[in-house]
């Protein structure tokens, strides 16, 4: 028995649904009606890498390592100043098997294509190409390294993905179009791939991503949810992919479509670091407060004469040409300077919390659990003056991202916003609550699931699943022992009552036999 993965970045059902109902996506409408569907969720947090790894792993955070893009050190040092907390890049899990890893060593051969964090590639039985993270193209990013000359072979002009720096330049200047097409480019190649080997290559796990809704439904989330027909050409190109994977499964093969996190529109940001401050639970140092509140004074004046949107605008585009330097970084820079580290109790310092729509405060190790809750209190007590809506959905401890080795040791709190709202982590801001000059894109917690296959039911609405379900439920569908107990479950409602049924029959019957390849595979885990 086999199984595909196909995932795709940032799919959400608030697209996908209006064009199944309008006739365009005919193989996602065969998936709904001949398969099961339902909402993935992804909450700690909604985030690419860590929720990529957790699809990989059927873990949490706590157990593979990858919180957000970077590793931050814990503490910084007493008495250290700017900069002194150091942040790392991830580009690999730090700890944790993956699905590709399991299926190695029982013998079954995987394609792993383009995977999110899988730099550098690891050594599997099959094919890795690595996916987002990888620094480009030059580097060696597929095992076997020779691999990497049959790919361009193949598939010339095969992309990991869009180059950053372009990308943000076409959305500062509104090439909306040179944007969609370079997206649809790289899509391409990628089923040309896919196609290939799956028709040329032995597998029995195929594990696929695909990352261009993500780079689309951010710039262009309003003309994409109002179905603008290019902006949505996108899902029709990754429909006729479907078809042809679909093509290539036998009757007994299972296909699960999965996305990382769901997409949503936002017009509301909060000041979360102001909010911090503002509670003197965030200092910074002398030289730093007199620029936070001359950064104020202009940002009030230029909002005042409705220059703010314009303004920002010539900022971007000045830090994108290297013309400009800013103290707090950018989207792919942590935030840590500025701050009097000894005076410091909380702050959120990964500006990934504004595309991702959550913030993960971190406090000092030595801040009490009440100090902690009266935050969280504090916060779900907000209410945006303009319009009622309260800033908070839910809020998380620690502890929800799971046990295991690379648990967190300081305190945080974990907070996803209400619909509509994300967080600004800048700092000089007078009002808390500010509404957007423009209609953003944003990660939200309700991604896609999609099951069909052998032993799935047909056109049901299976209740909500986690993302670090999926690998326990494909080694099930695959009927494969578990080397270890996962944070995930098996998501039993998709199945058949015939196929759990088989499964529990072979189960009391010890149908696998102890001389079996895989039984040996799984002995020897269990023994190391």
């Amino acid at each position: 028995m086999r199984s595909v993965i196909l995932g795709v970045d940032g799919l959400t059902f608030r697209v996908l649904h209006p064009m199944i109902q309008c006739g365009e996506l005919p193989h996602f409408r065969r998936l709904s009606e001949e398969g099961c569907e339902a909402v993935l969720a992804s909450k700690y947090p909604p985030l690419t890498p860590p929720a990529w790894v957790s699809l990989s792993t059927g873990m949490k955070p706590a157990a593979h390592g990858v919180y957000d893009f970077w590793e931050y050190q814990e503490q910084p040092e007493d008495g250290s100043c700017e900069g002194s907390r150091k942040a790392r890049v991830q580009t690999h899990r730090k700890g944790g098997k993956a699905i590709w890893n399991i299926l190695s060593e029982y013998g079954r051969q995987s394609l792993v294509i383009n995977v999110p964090l899988t730099y550098p590639p690891e050594p599997i039985n099959g094919i890795m190409v690595s996916g987002f993270m990888t620094p480009s193209e030059e580097v060696e990013f597929t095992y076997p390294h020779s691999f990497k000359e049959e790919l361009f072979r193949v598939v010339p002009g095969y992309q990991i993905d869009l180059n950053h720096d372009e990308m943000d330049n076409m959305n500062l200047t509104g090439q909306s179009e040179r944007l969609i097409a370079a997206t649809l480019r790289m899509t391409e190649r990628r089923i040309e791939l896919i196609s290939y080997l799956l028709k040329e290559k032995p597998w029995d796990l195929c594990y696929v991503a695909f990352v261009g809704p993500d780079r689309l439904q951010h710039p262009l989330w309003q003309k994409i949810s109002t179905m603008d027909e290019r902006a949505t050409e996108y899902f029709r190109v990754l429909d006729k992919g479907l078809g042809l994977i679909l093509d290539q499964l036998q009757p007994e093969d299972c296909l699960f479509v999965v996305s990382d996190h769901g997409f949503q529109g936002i017009n509301q940001t909060f000041a979360i670091n102001d909010f911090l401050q503002r509670k003197e639970l965030l200092k910074l140092r002398a030289e730093a407060s007199s620029r936070d509140a001359g950064r104020a004074q202009v940002k009030y004046l230029l909002k005042r004469s409705g220059l703010l949107p314009l303004a920002r605008q010539v900022k971007t585009l000045l830090r994108h040409r290297g013309l400009l330097k800013e103290a707090f970084g950018d989207i792919t820079r942590p935030l840590l300077t500025d701050l009097d580290w000894e005076r410091t109790e909380a702050y959120v310092p990964s500006l990934s919390g504004f595309p991702g729509s959550y913030g993960d405060i971190f406090f000092r190790e030595d801040v009490s659990p009440e100090r902690v809750m009266g935050v969280a209190e504090d916060l779900k007590r907000q209410v945006n003056p303009h319009t009622g809506q309260e800033l908070v959905d839910a809020i998380y401890t620690k502890e929800s991202y799971g046990e295991g080795q690379f648990a967190l040791h300081e305190p945080h709190l974990l907070v996803l916003p209400t619909e509509g709202i994300t967080f600004r982590m800048d700092l000089g801001n007078r009002d808390l609550w500010e509404e957007a000059s423009h209609v953003h894109g944003t990660h939200q917690k309700d991604g896609v699931l999609y099951a069909y296959g052998g032993g799935i039911k047909r056109g049901y609405h299976a209740s909500q699943a986690e993302i670090f379900d999926l690998v326990p439920t494909v080694l099930y569908s695959m009927r494969l022992p578990f080397p270890h107990t996962f944070d995930g479950k098996v998501i039993e409602d998709l199945f058949t009552e015939e196929r759990k049924q088989a499964e529990r029959s072979s189960v009391a019957a010890g149908h696998e036999n102890e001389g079996s390849l895989t039984r040996k595979k799984l002995k020897k885990l269990l023994d190391e």
